[in-house]
């Protein structure tokens, strides 16, 4: 079946917010608001800036201009606003705002809104009152004003001092401290959100809270020591499945630039220790030294099915084989970030060692993900069998790749230029988009991801692009009067009925990372407030289109009362006379009436309160390439084909025949690629090709393993991979099945349930299965797996199943083989699985001995006391649990 579009609204002619007043584009009424919850549902969750074109040459001290009124800290631009600053219309609806006193110091802003809102939350009209001390904005822009004012009221509506979950002591609260709290629908606080959330600005806004909310993401083992980032619940019982908890890294680095002392001392020792601990053992238990990359789930986009093959979807031992883009930019930042911290605490060695790490694993995301001819980079390679990329893109991924400098500066601007926009707001978090997949990750833009990704906009010079995500954030702020969760990605609309398609599935009010995005892109990006190692540099991000829609009756724009490193700083940023300029520039910094230039501002250049103002020039124009999809008729041009299959795999003579599975797609709308062992062999073969004779491999030698991607002929949108296939020989003589009948076991009880003999309670601390006597009957390379049982639930817990399994060459004693078997949940104890691979060279003639047990390292996130309250699901008050049924031993032979 075809993605329906028959409920969607879609009007290309009013593809932009307008904060100018109406531009004839008529409000359209928004499909019927739906009150379901889909009780299944994963929860939400669970970069510095890059560069900027050079400043100008600094001038001669400006004067500084008086903009000063009312008492102290009441910061007011020159020009007042006017009606035509106070809407804006879009397809959905018209945003006003209206001011009682616009003298007043603070203000007290009326937001009305006549979009559908989700759940009809906020009510309309919503009051926001600016707090004596709070961050406030004056532009001349009355909505603008009101929007951050806004979003700084949801930030403190976010500040708990209690947190609570239904996972966690049967929902009860759980006194935190005084953190911050995910969103109206989500009053936990998971590791990405928190660690994103505090990088894109709530460092800034609160740093206590910010560091107790990071502090809650740590913890010791049960027993104490060993201080790690906790890996929150998540696909297969999480990690290794997921392994994006080094996230943190993120928002302890923007913190440490924050923070004043002594706290900022006590806090980074406390960030060596867990970021020491969380580096050193997922480099032994997640990290694939051959390919040099690290192993594991998408970081944010964590519900399977949304974007992943839908074969995955109840196997995920596959994502836990995989490799992202978005996770592998995040542990080689916690990496760096540890490095740098060594480096300051005077442990030379470590810094080296880590950096060396960084290195190679730089080069290694590179070499992985980059795809030249798309120009952007992949976004995972999809299993162990089939380590190729994907032609598929995620938003974050991208932009994480240029705000840590893996992309170059061309590349850069490739990638920005070139990921697509699709409806009249921010750019999807995924391209192409999953046909018969409900609306959440799928065909969504996700507030938090474009204010990221306006950081790599920036980094690239790409002023459409910026000015796209500015107005994408004030848009959807504006119209739902609150920093929701995310949007469906054609209309910008918080829900759209599309049967059982519809979504998105959940949008909570004041999301928490959202709420940080809106700050992100007025502080950091509008205002240029950038912290770095040794102070704070200022330099605003303002483009031409941007001056001109939002500030264009300004000659000034204020920003007031931020805390910074115990300072309270006032900004204020003057333009030039508007005279047609393409775009601007930082003349001059002054701080006090002191000259800075461009350089960081240490706080021991601050008073208590500080005023630093900032000279704009006019300057060149910055790139405006920019990739926008108008036509939704064609949904090829936005989704991808369905998944496709490998029908069957023939030898003829010494070759393999693969069988090609269009998986219901028509054979003229799509060609077909043909992958081998992670290569692409065959690329644009028509569609009606039924199968592929691959002549240039020996089948009667080697095993070789296919997968099948097909491509809409139309646009080009390619499909996921289709599950491997491997030819195993005519009778799979290729495979050695050794029994757990003849495994000498410690621990466990002898049974024969579930249709196989095992161990049942097996897999406590000291057990192990032994099975030797295995003769090599040929030398190269093979991969050991283990068919297994885990009964947890596929969509969360903590007890995923790890073990380690080492290989002995009995004749020398020598070890030849240690590695990590991956069991993930499989909802239930009645199920078999197959659990990830692990590769060992072996000798022809040698005869092994295998051994699977447990130890420090292979032990999953109920080991630690964080989930100690953990109440939905084992290995949480009952304690850890490491427990998985074993039922085989396979050895599989790759080649001679």
């Amino acid at each position: 079946m075809s993605p329906s579009y028959s409920r969607l609204i879609f009007v290309p002619a009013c593809a932009f917010a307008v904060l100018a007043g109406s531009v004839g584009c008529s409000p359209t009424p928004m499909p019927t608001d739906a009150s379901e919850r889909d009780g299944s549902t994963d929860a939400s969750g669970d970069a510095p800036d890059g560069g900027s074109p050079p400043d100008a040459a600094v001038d001669a001290p400006p004067d500084a201009p008086d903009v000063d009124a009312g008492p102290p800290g009441c910061l007011e631009p020159a020009i007042p606003g006017t009606a035509a600053t106070s809407s804006l219309t879009d397809p959905m609806g018209t945003a006003t705002v209206a001011i009682d006193d616009r003298t007043a110091c603070l203000r007290t802003y009326t937001i009305t809104s006549t979009a559908t809102r989700r759940d009809a939350l906020p009510g309309s009209p919503r009051t926001i009152v600016e707090r004596d001390g709070a961050p406030s904005v004056r532009t001349g822009n009355d909505l603008f004003d009101a929007l951050y004012a806004l979003t700084i009221e949801e930030a403190r509506e976010n500040s708990v001092e209690a947190i609570s979950d239904y996972a966690f002591d049967d929902g009860r609260p759980i006194d935190c401290g005084g953190c911050f709290e995910t969103g109206r629908l989500w009053n936990y606080v998971w590791t990405r959100d928190t660690g994103f959330s505090v990088a894109l600005g709530l460092g800034t806004f609160d740093p206590d809270r910010a560091l107790r909310s990071l502090e809650f993401k740590l913890s010791e083992r049960r027993g104490g020591g060993d201080l790690e980032i906790v890996q929150d619940t998540g696909s297969g019982g999480s990690w290794p499945v997921s392994t994006d908890r080094v996230s943190w890294a993120l928002g302890a680095e923007e913190l440490l630039r924050t923070l004043g002392e002594p706290q900022r001392t006590a806090f980074r020792d406390l960030a060596l220790r867990a970021l020491r601990g969380t580096i050193e053992r997922d480099r032994r238990m997640v990290f694939d030294a051959e390919g040099g990359l690290y192993r594991g789930e998408q970081s944010f986009l964590d519900w399977r099915e949304q974007t992943y093959p839908s074969w995955v979807e109840g196997t995920v031992v596959h994502i836990a084989m995989s490799r992202s883009l978005s996770t592998n930019v995040l542990h080689l930042r916690a990496i760096e970030l540890a490095a740098s911290l060594a480096d300051e605490t005077g442990d030379a060695a470590s810094a080296t060692r880590w950096r060396g790490w960084a290195t190679d694993l730089r080069t290694a995301i590179h070499a992985g993900f980059w795809d030249e001819s798309a120009g952007l980079f992949s976004t995972f390679l999809t299993t162990e069998l089939d380590p190729s990329a994907v032609r598929r893109w995620d938003l974050l991924g991208q932009a994480f790749a240029i705000l840590s400098g893996v992309a170059t500066q061309a590349e850069a601007q490739r990638i920005v230029a070139a990921y697509p926009h699709v409806g009249p707001g921010a750019a999807p978090v995924i391209f192409p988009e999953q046909q018969e997949t409900r609306i959440y990750h799928n065909r969504a833009e996700w507030p938090f991801v474009t204010a990221f990704w306006l950081r790599a906009a920036r980094a690239a010079g790409n002023d459409a692009v910026a000015d796209r995500a500015v107005h994408a954030l004030i848009r959807g702020t504006a119209l739902y009067l609150s920093n929701i969760e995310n949007m469906e990605t054609t209309t910008g609309a918080a829900y759209v009925d599309d049967g059982v398609y519809s979504g998105p599935v959940v949008n909570s009010q004041r999301q928490l990372w959202s709420v940080a995005g809106y700050l992100s892109m007025v502080q950091q990006s509008v205002f240029g407030l950038e912290t770095q190692g040794d102070g704070l540099r200022v330099r605003p991000f303002i483009t031409a289109t941007t001056r001109s829609e939002l500030f264009g009756n300004a000659s000034e724009i204020a920003l007031r009362s931020v805390p910074w490193r115990g300072h309270t700083l006032d900004v204020v940023v003057r333009f030039p006379e508007a005279g047609g300029e393409a775009g601007y520039t930082v003349a001059s910094v002054s701080v006090d009436g002191v000259v800075t230039g461009d350089r960081s501002i240490t706080d021991t250049e601050l008073r208590p309160r500080s005023r630093i103002d900032v000279v704009l020039a006019a300057s060149a124009a910055g790139r405006t390439d920019i990739t926008q999809i108008t036509d939704v008729t064609d949904w090829r041009g936005i989704f991808s084909p369905r998944t496709p299959g490998t029908a069957s795999l023939t030898l003829a003579g010494a070759q393999v025949r693969v069988g090609i599975d269009l998986g219901g797609e028509a054979a003229a709308d799509v060609s077909v690629a043909v992958y081998r062992d992670g290569v692409r062999v065959a690329d644009a073969l028509p569609g009606s090709t039924s199968s592929y004779l691959d002549d240039a491999v020996d089948a009667a030698t080697h095993t070789h393993c296919w997968t099948i991607e097909t491509c809409f002929v139309s646009s080009g949108t390619c499909s996921q991979h289709s599950a491997p296939s491997c030819y195993w020989g005519a009778a799979n003589e290729r495979i050695t099945v050794l029994s757990a009948s003849s495994f000498a076991a410690t621990g466990g009880d002898p049974i024969t349930a579930h249709g196989y003999f095992h161990y049942q309670a097996w897999g406590d601390p000291g057990d192990s299965l032994e099975a030797s006597g295995f003769v090599a009957p040929s030398s190269g390379r093979y991969m050991l797996q283990v068919l297994y049982g885990n009964g947890g639930p596929v969509d969360s817990g903590i007890t995923c199943g790890i073990k380690r399994i080492l290989v002995e060459d009995v004749g020398t004693g020598e070890i030849v083989s240690d590695g990590a078997l991956v069991m993930p949940h499989l909802g239930t104890w009645d199920r078999w699985g197959d659990s990830s691979l692990v590769p060992v060279d072996l000798v022809a003639g040698r005869t092994y001995r295998f051994e699977i047990g447990g130890d420090d390292d292979t032990v999953n996130m109920s080991v630690f006391q964080h989930f100690a309250d953990y109440t939905a699901g084992a290995g949480g008050r009952d304690g850890a649990f490491f427990r998985v049924n074993i039922a085989e031993l396979r050895i599989l032979r790759m080649g001679s």
